[in-house]
């Protein structure tokens, strides 16, 4: 028997994108190859993570606000999800900041940051300040799409992808934020990209 259509793991880069390697030489080429390199390692996140962990890693009394920052973990899920989120940074020569957000259930139109890998995602979060409101590319995420955010100094770049559990539900959204080595990105023709389909225009 076949693996359900549902059940395959999606295709968001294009094909053949490696995790490692040189990257072009051109400043708008080479930022596609970051972003393509990036939805091919969110892919092989589904693979890595254990969703249903990442579901259940704060435990349901602390699904709304506890206090400011502080959430009751269940530790053996958070430590699942932590070392996931750091194997996935190690995956790749870009070494992206990653991260997971949920919904908060108690706020429509915020998200919180569940956990992060070495450090938090440079462009969407910080010490106190959360929630934030959801910004468009992580809610097609939450919408079931992948997309990419380029952040307003134009120095980051982020991509969301949604992660699913063992219901087919989307529960929770991968953040992988790579620092851009350009020192402008509308000088390197960054101007024009979209935040739906994780796709930049051409």
């Amino acid at each position: 028997m076949g693996i359900p259509a549902h059940r395959k793991y999606p295709q968001w880069a294009p094909p053949g994108t490696a995790l490692a390697g040189p990257l072009p030489e051109a400043a708008p080429d080479r930022v596609r190859a970051v972003e393509s390199r990036l939805l091919e390692l969110a892919r092989v996140s589904l693979a890595i993570l254990d969703i249903d962990a990442v579901r259940d890693c704060i435990r349901p009394e602390s699904r709304i606000e506890v206090s400011s920052d502080d959430f009751a973990y269940d530790t053996p899920l958070a430590n699942a999800v932590k070392r996931g989120l750091l194997r996935i940074e190690r995956l790749c020569d870009l070494e992206p900041e990653s991260a997971v957000w949920r919904l908060r259930p108690d706020k429509p139109g915020m998200a919180d940051l569940v956990l992060a890998g070495r450090s938090y995602t440079s462009q969407f979060s910080g010490w106190g300040g959360f929630p934030i409101a959801i910004p468009d590319a992580m809610q097609s995420a939450f919408d079931g799409e992948p997309a990419s955010a380029l952040s307003g100094d134009e120095r980051l770049l982020s991509v969301f992808a949604p992660l699913r559990d063992s219901l087919d539900d989307v529960v929770a959204v991968l953040e992988l934020c790579f620092r851009l080595r350009v020192s402008s990105a509308r000088e390197a023709g960054l101007g024009d990209l979209q935040h739906g389909g994780g796709q930049l225009s051409d």
